[in-house]
Order: C-alpha cells, then structure tokens, then sequence
C-alpha cells in the first residue's frame, strides 16, 4: 500500500485525536488541565500545545494534497510528542501505575506520527 494511501486508511484516527485533544487543551478541560498541571504545564502552555496539535491535524488532513504540509505537520507533532514523553519521564509516569496510560500514548502517538513522516519522506 502506497504511503499517501496508508496515510488515508489511518490518518483519520489518528487526525481525530489529535483533534479531540486539542480542542479539550484549547478550552482548558478539567481532566485534561489537571493532568498537565500535575506535569507543571501551566494554562498558557497548555492551550498553545492544543493549538499546535490543531494545526498538526488539519496538516496532516491538508497534506493529502500537498505531501510538503503533511511532512511538516506530522515532523512538528512527532516533536511535541517527544516533549511530552520528556515531561512524563520527569514526572516519573512511567513507573507509577496510576499514570502510565498517560505516559504511553505520547510514545505511541510519537511512533505513528515519526513512521508517517519517514514513509512521506521515502516517497518524495
């Protein structure tokens, strides 16, 4: 399957989420604001990382017709992500059991986000 089209297939999931959590960063919703408080992200942190995830979204929807706007967005969001893994690390989420669902989904979504990028790359 040709990357554009695997993008197709599974960018839209990925697309929404990081869409959902913007939104959520954006207004600043309680679950969402309390776990980045507990990370140290304060409020103005918060909603321009939602913002950026945003962008990141319609990017990687934007870039089914322009390859050069879904390497970008999927390049920035695999490095926020990589920031958030740093802030998990600091906090220890990793080994702390009430946490690491937390922890994980950033190295996950940076895995997807990274791969997308790298096979996008592969075929320009």
């Amino acid at each position: 399957m040709p990357p554009i089209t695997a993008m197709a297939a599974s960018g839209p999931q990925v697309n929404v989420r990081f869409l959902l959590a913007g939104v959520q960063k954006v207004l600043l919703r309680d679950p969402v604001t309390a776990n980045l408080l507990r990370l140290g992200v304060g409020s103005t942190m918060t909603r321009s990382i939602g913002a950026l995830e945003i962008a990141g979204a319609l990017g990687l929807a934007a870039g089914l017709w322009f390859k050069p706007l879904a390497i970008t967005a999927a390049a920035g969001l695999t490095l926020l992500l990589i920031g958030a893994v740093g802030f998990h690390l600091r906090a220890r989420d990793f080994t702390h059991r009430r946490h690491r669902s937390h922890a994980v989904a950033p190295v996950v979504l940076a895995v997807v986000t990274g791969t997308t990028m790298a096979l996008l790359l592969a075929t320009s």
